[in-house]
Order: C-alpha cells, then structure tokens, then sequence
C-alpha cells in the first residue's frame, strides 16, 4: 500500500523539463540510457508534457495538500484514492477521486474505473500486443453526472525499439478532433513530430516539430510549435550525485525569452536538495530526506528574488509513507 501527503502554495515559475522519465510513461525502449534520454526530450517538446519532473518540478507541487493512497487487493485490483484541498486563493477547491484498476495479463486487458468528487465517471478499456506486436488500442468514455455530458475517444499507440506512433480521436459529435504524433531515430539523432487536425474546421490547429541527441553524460533537444514559439534545452548529469539542466523559451511573436536552470544533489542514500531560479527572478528549494524505510519528507520552498522584502513568497512540503 502507499500513501502520500503533500501541501504546499501556488507559484508562477517558469516550467522546465524533465529529461529522464516520458521514456519510461511512453513505453519506449532504446539500446542505451543516452538513447532513452533523447527520445524523452523529444516528446517533451512535441507534447508539452506537464509531466512529473524528478529534477525541476518533483517536490515543487505548490498550491494544495494532497493524499494519495494506493493498495493492491489479494486478486490482483489496484485501488488508489485521491483527496486534494487547495490553500490560499479566494476560492480555495477540495476535490477527490477513487480509481479502481484491473489487468488481466493472458488477454493483455486493462480495465480503469475512476470517480471523482466532481461526479465525473470515467472508464478506459486497453488491450495491447493482441492484434499486432506493439500496439495497444484504447477506447476511453466519460460522463458527468451534474451536466449529463458524455465524451468518447479512441487511443491508438504502436511502438517499436526506435519508433513510437501514435493517433488519439476525440468523437465529439460537432467533429472528431485527431492527434497524432511520430518519433523516430537514425545514428543516435531523435526526430517527431506532431499534428491536431479538427474535423469540425476541416483544418490543422496546431504542429509541433523536435529534435534531440545524447552523449554519454547529456542530452540537447530543441523545438518548434508553428515555427513561432521554440525551445531548447540540455541535461547534465555531472556525476553520480549531481544532474543539472537547463532551458530556454521563446517566441518570435514578443514576450519576455524565459531561461532556467535546476540541479539536483543527493547528499547520501537518504537525502537529497534541489534548486532552481529562472530569469523572472523566481528561486526554487527543496529539500528531500527519507525519515526511515518507506516515509520520505520534502520541505520546498519558491521565493520572488527581485524582491526580498516584499512576502508573498511561497512554501510546500509533503509526505510520502510506502509501505
């Protein structure tokens, strides 16, 4: 069973990526660490992916205390439990949801059933590697209980050791809207890219294109969204105890070109700090210490560095119990 609780309070800071984990949530494989990494930045790029980042947005969750609650039952159920309060705001929300998960490996069938205090039911239907080797199709279906809306989709991902496909349709009756997005490698360089389409506009409302390499230490990943607003970005992994990274953002459309950096230093087996500042003068901290087997506590901290003395600087911390 694990269980985790975190609060903390809402900063704006500039949202970097993370380099190590959309392998892994993609399902991609790759023959070395350096592939894995390039293959994560691309797909950063080509989604946006507001994903949990280990080095620049894990234990900077600001804004709401959460518990997460999962356990697994004797016939094989994953049952996980969420309840969230925000704090601060003029309108501070509580929400909640319970999740209910069910493989059934010999048929390659996953079952998901979630409700959430929003009387939102949402259930998800998968079955991968059955029709074709490394395909997986989803259907996906949602009701609102308060409004009595209904949405439906299809998901449909194939993946090999260096490519990655994907299409999603939303079957909205106004005109089903598709995305869908490719990553593929040649020599060690990852390249995709990645296409909206709205039927209902009978056009295409969004592109986004990325490339990326790796060395043995690093990875460098650029890219584009309508060849207008670009990033690009490098991770470093100095030495065993220290990753650090970096990133850019800008538009040819104005704004301010946003730069960030973050490092991660595990001082023992058992503790870690992170750090971050951004160019808005925005000051991240975080400190993570596993208080026995299985409880981790993080203390973070956001901090406006163009003026100290003003307050209004934000505070979180969470507690994690695995068990």
């Amino acid at each position: 069973m694990r269980c985790s609780l975190e609060l903390a309070s809402d900063p704006q800071f500039i949202s970097l990526s993370n380099l190590i984990t959309l392998l892994r949530l993609s399902g991609l494989a790759a023959p070395s660490p350096q592939l894995n990494d390039v293959f994560e930045a691309v797909f950063h790029v080509l989604h946006r992916a507001g994903s949990s980042s280990h080095l620049f947005t894990k234990n900077y969750h600001i804004g709401f205390g959460k518990i997460d609650v999962r356990t697994v039952t004797a016939n094989g159920v994953e049952i996980r439990g969420i309840g969230q309060q925000d704090i601060g705001g003029d309108a501070p929300r509580a929400f909640g949801s319970l999740e209910h998960k069910y493989v059934q490996r010999d048929y390659g069938l996953t079952l998901v059933e979630k409700w959430s205090t929003d009387n939102n039911v949402t259930l998800e239907a998968s079955v991968e590697d059955k029709f074709l080797a490394g395909a997986k199709v989803t259907f996906l279906a949602s009701l609102s209980a308060q409004t009595g809306k209904r949405n439906a989709g299809l998901k449909f991902a194939y993946r090999r050791p260096f490519l990655h496909l994907t299409t999603d349709v939303d079957l909205d009756f106004a005109g089903p809207i598709v995305r869908s997005s490719a990553v593929s490698s040649y020599n060690g360089v990852r390249f995709g890219g990645n296409i909206v389409f709205d039927s209902a506009k009978s056009a295409i409302t969004r592109y986004n294109l990325a490339l990326g390499l790796g060395a043995s230490r690093y990875t460098l990943h650029a890219g584009t969204t309508h060849f207008r607003d670009f990033e690009m970005g490098v991770y470093n992994r100095v030495d065993q105890n220290l990753e650090v990274g970096f990133q850019s953002n800008f538009s040819t459309t104005g704004g301010n070109t946003l730069l960030g950096i973050g490092a991660k230093y595990d001082l023992d087996n058992t503790a870690s700090v992170k750090a971050k500042v951004d160019t808005v003068g925005q000051v991240g901290l975080s400190y993570t210490q596993e208080l026995r087997k299985g409880i981790k506590l993080t203390l973070s901290s956001l901090i406006n560095g163009q003026n100290l003395s003003a307050g209004g600087h934000r505070y979180g911390f969470g507690l994690e119990v695995d068990v």
